[in-house]
């Protein structure tokens, strides 16, 4: 009997590990979703949210299997299959989903049934995102805008929150820099900007213009040479003879060649991908705009507009202050060198001297490079102030190289993180750590052999012995006088 229990109680703890293996695996998620709308006018605009399969997704939310939702069954049995499996429909869906044919279908399907949505989302003016208020079951869902200048997003929800963006039918673009809207640089940086837009629908055209136009601030330089760029459309990266490149000043042009022959790829993803380098003429104070648009149309005189969209890129200083250790007084005359991270690896960064006790970062094309900072002798009114231009928000290591005279130099390095962050995307930017004092202590006096005591010690042997001699002679004078009696 007893073995019999051991045995059951075995068993059940074999099922209970088993099953929570296989809950571990794929469990039951709920979440919401999250709409971003960016640049897009959505005032007005109804969002309707509508559960097309169900899913269960594993922990990780990066697979999940999928069944077919009651209220879109008919749809499946329309346009799949009478018997429709849910292997099939995931097939279906994977296959056309970019599809405008299959969006429509999608649209005209709730609309004709009447379903109800999960969630409706309403647009107001001057608002760029929006979370449904409902706990969402786990599953595929799209969402259905009611402007017919916006395609419907199709989005699994697998997670507590799933972040979705509005596009528009229309080929406006999305500009980012190192996939943020701003972003920090130091001078004679290359800087990435990726700009995304989408082939247009040219129905009924037998020839169409598709071009890009980026205009870039002063502090920025654009070259054919070192523009770097990568021109996708769908999966396919175009070659340099697909395309045509346009540098004039501040201005860059890509367009692509016989751009008609993308007309069944319409909806599918352009993406342009091209460099800039951050020029000495970059300040701290101003920030470095960049602003891209495309322009389509099948008359290449009347082309029309998108919506131009702006990143934008800052650069930051360094103020660096010499102090006495003890009376906090400014000091001249300390030497420096600057890494970039946080060691002494390398080479030190490179600078040109604009003044007194102040320097920008070099870049290539410079001539009369130091890589010492020095502290200034306070000759413009400013003491022991360094002051650095161009500047990234980065980790740095800063070495004293030569203390000021009468001063130890500083054994170990200062490291010095400047972090910038923005909450309205790099307009305006708080800055921590650009601000560091450095402290000198000054050196106490070795002892010395062949100072004053050893001079007091002579004075006072000499004296002692004169006493002495003084007392023999004395001693023996009196001697002879009893002698002499």
């Amino acid at each position: 009997m007893k073995n019999m229990l051991k045995k059951l109680g075995t068993l059940t703890l074999t099922l209970m590990i088993m099953f929570s293996m296989v809950t571990s695996v794929f469990a039951a998620t709920q979440g919401t979703i999250t709409l971003h709308t960016g640049k897009h006018n959505v005032n007005g605009v109804e969002f309707k949210v509508y559960k097309m399969m169900n899913a269960t997704v594993t922990e990780d939310g990066q697979s999940a299997a999928y069944t077919i939702a009651d209220n879109f069954k008919d749809f499946f049995v329309t346009n799949v299959s009478q018997n429709a499996t849910d292997k099939q429909v995931y097939e279906y869906i994977k296959t056309n989903v970019k599809d405008e044919t299959f969006q429509n279908k999608v649209k005209v399907y709730v609309t004709t049934n009447a379903l109800t949505p999960a969630e409706t989302l309403t647009g107001k003016d001057g608002i760029k995102e929006y979370t449904t208020t409902q706990t969402l079951e786990a599953g595929y869902y799209v969402i259905i805008p009611s402007n017919e200048g916006f395609t419907p997003i199709f989005t699994t929800v697998a997670k507590a929150n799933q972040h979705v963006y509005l596009k528009g039918k229309t080929p406006d673009v999305d500009k980012t820099v190192d996939g943020d809207k701003w972003n920090s640089a130091q001078v004679g940086d290359p800087i990435r900007f990726k700009v995304e837009s989408m082939v247009p629908n040219m129905t009924g055209f037998d020839k169409y213009t598709f071009k890009l136009t980026d205009t870039m601030s002063s502090g920025l330089t654009v070259t054919k040479e070192t523009l770097n760029e990568k021109v996708t459309i769908g999966n396919k990266q175009l070659t340099d003879t697909e395309y045509t490149v346009t540098v004039k000043g501040q201005e860059i042009t890509i367009e692509i060649n016989d751009f008609i022959k993308y007309k069944d790829q319409a909806n599918e993803a352009i993406v342009f991908e091209y460099d800039a380098v951050l020029n000495k003429t970059a300040f701290t104070e101003d920030k470095e705009t960049n602003t891209a648009n495309v322009e389509y149309g099948n008359d290449p005189d009347h082309l029309t507009q998108g919506t131009p969209d702006t990143v934008i890129v800052r650069t930051h200083k360094l103020t660096i202050t010499k102090t006495d250790g003890n009376t906090q007084e400014k000091l001249a005359g300390a030497e420096f060198n600057l890494f970039k991270g946080n060691n002494t690896i390398g080479t030190p960064i490179q600078f040109v001297k604009t003044g007194e006790g102040k320097y920008r970062v070099a870049t290539a094309t410079d001539l009369d490079k130091t890589d010492t900072l020095v502290s200034p002798d306070g000759a413009d009114g400013v003491k022991g102030i360094i002051t650095i231009e161009g500047l990234d928000a980065e980790t740095y290591t800063l070495v004293e190289t030569k203390a000021p005279d009468g001063y130890n130099k500083l054994e170990n390095p200062t490291t010095i993180k400047i972090i910038a962050t923005s909450s309205d995307k790099g307009e305006t930017v708080k800055v921590n750590g650009d601000k560091v004092t450095v402290e000198n202590n000054k050196g106490s006096l070795l002892p010395e052999t062949g100072g004053m005591g050893t001079v007091l010690f002579t004075v006072v042997g000499v004296g002692g012995i004169l006493a002495v001699l003084y007392s023999f002679m004395k001693s023996n004078k009196k001697n002879k006088l009893n002698e002499n009696k």
